[in-house]
C-alpha cells in the first residue's frame, strides 16, 4: 500500500510523540501502512501501546496516606515512601529516581535467574530493580533493620507483585541487621533521614551522638546462618552505613562458595572506621580475588592502595571483570 507521508513526516512524529528517532526498517515499515495524511499517522502513534503506557505514567499522582506517601518511580512502579524523610522522598518524588548510577549498574550486573541479596532495603527503591531483573525464576533475600520502614518495605514489594502477604516469593524479607555476629544491637537513626541507619557497638566512635536521637534495639544476624542453605550467591547490594565490613563478615562462607559473586557498596571510610578495621577489611576482599571499580556514569578501577583515601562513594567490587 503507497502512502502519501514522507520520510520526515515519519521522523518528526515518533520524536514529538514518542521522544526516540527511529531506524529505517521502521519508517519503511510505517511508510507501507499507507497513511493517508499526518493526522492519521499520528493518530496511530497515539493508539500504540507505548504511548499509552507513557501516559497512564505522567497522569500518576503521589498520594498521601496517612502513615506514607505513595508515589512512583520513573518506571512505573508503586512506591511508599516516608512523608517526614528528607533524603529518598523528595528524590523520588520529583524525579521517579533516586541514586541513578547505583540503579543503572544494578540493571546492568544482575541477570535472569541470579540469586541475590540486598542489604539495607529501606523502603525498597534498589530492591525493585533487582526484583525485576532478577526475573521470575530468581531470588532476592532482602534485609532492613529499621521496623519503621518495614511496613513501607513490605507494602512496596507486594504491590509490584514481587512479594505474597506473608512476606516471601521472588523476594524474602527479613527484619534485620546483617553483622558479623548474630544477637541484637542498637540501631540509631537521625529524624527526618529514614536511610541514615547506623549500628552501634562496642566500639566508642560508632555512636554518632546527640543528631542521632532514635535508638531502637533490633535483632542481627549473620548471612553464613541464613543462608547456608541457598545457593551461590551472585549479586549483592549494601548500603548500610559504615556496616558493610561487618556483613561480609558475617559472610564468610558464603562468599568464598559464590565464585561469581559480584558486590555494589556503599564506600565511607570514615563510617566504616567507626565500626571495623577497614585495612582488614580490604585485605580479606583482595585475598579473596577482588577487585574495585568507582560507580559513576561509567566503571573506573580503583587500585587498592587508593581504597582508604577515596570519597565517600559507591564501589563496583568482583573478581572478575565486569561483562556489561
Amino acid at each position: 500500500m503507497s502512502s502519501s507521508i514522507t520520510d520526515e513526516d515519519i521522523i518528526c512524529s515518533i520524536e514529538m510523540i514518542l521522544g526516540w528517532t527511529p531506524d529505517q526498517a521502521l519508517i519503511d515499515y510505517h511508510r507501507g501502512l499507507g497513511f493517508p495524511d499526518r493526522k492519521a499517522l499520528g493518530q496511530y502513534i497515539m493508539s500504540t501501546e507505548e504511548f499509552q503506557k507513557k501516559i497512564r505514567s505522567s497522569q500518576k499522582i503521589p498520594l498521601f496516606l496517612g502513615d506514607r506517601i505513595m508515589g512512583y518511580t520513573h518506571k512505573g512502579e508503586v512506591i511508599y515512601l516516608v512523608p517526614t524523610d528528607l533524603d529518598i522522598t523528595p528524590a523520588v518524588l520529583r524525579s521517579g529516581q533516586h541514586e541513578p548510577h547505583v540503579e543503572q549498574l544494578i540493571a546492568r550486573a544482575v541477570n535472569p535467574g541470579d540469586t541475590t541479596v540486598d542489604i539495607g532495603c529501606n523502603v525498597g527503591y534498589h530492591t525493585l530493580t533487582i526484583a525485576a531483573a532478577v526475573g521470575e525464576h530468581g531470588k532476592v533475600y532482602g534485609f532492613e533493620a529499621n521496623p519503621a520502614l518495614l511496613p513501607l518495605l513490605k507494602s512496596t514489594l507486594f504491590i509490584n507483585g514481587y512479594t505474597t502477604f506473608r512476606g516471601t516469593g521472588r523476594v524474602d524479607l527479613f527484619l534485620n541487621a546483617v553483622a558479623d555476629k548474630s544477637g541484637s544491637i542498637i540501631l540509631e537513626n537521625a529524624p527526618g533521614h529514614s536511610g541514615s541507619g547506623h549500628v552501634v557497638n562496642e566500639t566508642p566512635t560508632s555512636d554518632f551522638g546527640a543528631e542521632y536521637s532514635i535508638r531502637t534495639e533490633v535483632p542481627a544476624v549473620r548471612l553464613d546462618d541464613v543462608l547456608r542453605e541457598s545457593k551461590p550467591i551472585d549479586f549483592i547490594h549494601m548500603d548500610i552505613e559504615g556496616a558493610e565490613p561487618l556483613a561480609i563478615k558475617g559472610g564468610i562462607e558464603l562468599i568464598k562458595r559464590s565464585p561469581n559473586l559480584k558486590i555494589v557498596s556503599e564506600w565511607a571510610v570514615g563510617m566504616m572506621r567507626t565500626l571495623a578495621d577497614v585495612d582488614l577489611y580490604i585485605k580479606f576482599l583482595v585475598e579473596n580475588g577482588f577487585r574495585f571499580w568507582h560507580v559513576g556514569e561509567n566503571l573506573t578501577p580503583v587500585n587498592t592502595t587508593d581504597l582508604l583515601n577515596i570519597s565517600h562513594c559507591d564501589l563496583f567490587i568482583s573478581r572478575n571483570d565486569p561483562d556489561f
